[in-house]
């Protein structure tokens, strides 16, 4: 089945997604996904199922909503995977090794930071991939429910920029600083590219978010279950964020 769009629309696309995905088929050392059951880290998994040494990770406050849904999830794929329950320590400990990083950020971004900060310093080794950039590329965010294709095509372009100028850049750092790699298939050059010539009708959210994004992980296989699930950002689906908020208060 092919996503909606015709088919040179759906050809050109699919080959950035191969450009993107392929580095990471090749046999080497160990790949840790961070997993959190839905669409964007799920096709992730799946394209690199057959892969030696990938595996699957999650972290949540116990029962949080990524714990609960990763882990039937990662049934689904067929991958080994690792839930990790998040305690007070583990945040504060994750606080202390990104201060500079994280302290002054606004509490959003701060409790963004920190999720993904306890997230990296727990992690099994390897490489770690995450599905950061598909919300800005197809929509994902809630805002763009309510504005109007002029105004969701500029918004895009500006989530897009604030990724690849200061987001992405600042999930870069924390990792090197918890001595670690990671990596984004979906801000691949070539990806980010093919995705941008989907025309915007066709990643405008027509019902749900991220509708051609996700006929396009059903075509490639992906289980619907893990297709469909609605988006819940990284801070909320671990149940960091109310954490965060509680714990540290606001930013200085």
């Amino acid at each position: 089945m092919h996503p909606r769009g015709d088919l040179a629309t759906f050809g050109r696309f699919e080959a950035a997604f191969d450009a993107a995905i392929a580095p990471w088929r090749v046999e080497g050392p160990p790949v840790c996904v961070l997993f959190s059951g839905g669409v964007d880290s799920g096709l992730i998994a799946w394209e690199l199922r057959h892969r030696r040494g990938t595996r699957l990770f999650t972290i949540g406050r116990p029962g949080s909503p990524d714990l609960v849904a990763a882990e039937g999830s990662s049934e689904l794929v067929g991958l080994p995977w690792t839930g990790r329950e998040v305690r007070p320590e583990d945040l504060e400990r994750a606080r202390l090794s990104i201060a500079p990083e994280s302290d002054a950020l606004p509490p959003t971004a701060r409790s963004i930071a920190l999720s993904l900060a306890v997230a990296v310093q727990e992690a099994p080794a390897g490489e770690l991939l995450c599905g950061q950039g598909a919300d800005e590329l197809f929509l994902g965010y809630a805002h763009f429910a309510s504005l109007d294709p002029v105004r969701a095509e500029e918004r895009a372009r500006e989530d897009l920029q604030r990724l690849i100028d200061d987001d992405w850049p600042r999930t870069r750092r924390i990792a090197h600083r918890l001595g670690r790699r990671i990596h984004a298939p979906w801000l691949h050059p070539e990806f980010v590219a093919g995705a941008l010539a989907v025309p915007l009708d066709l990643r405008m959210p027509r019902g749900a978010p991220k509708g051609f994004w996700r006929d396009f992980a059903r075509g490639r296989g992906l289980p619907a279950e893990i297709a469909n699930r609605p988006k819940r950002a990284l801070q909320y689906g671990t149940g960091i964020d109310r954490w965060v908020r509680h714990t540290l208060g606001p930013a200085p």
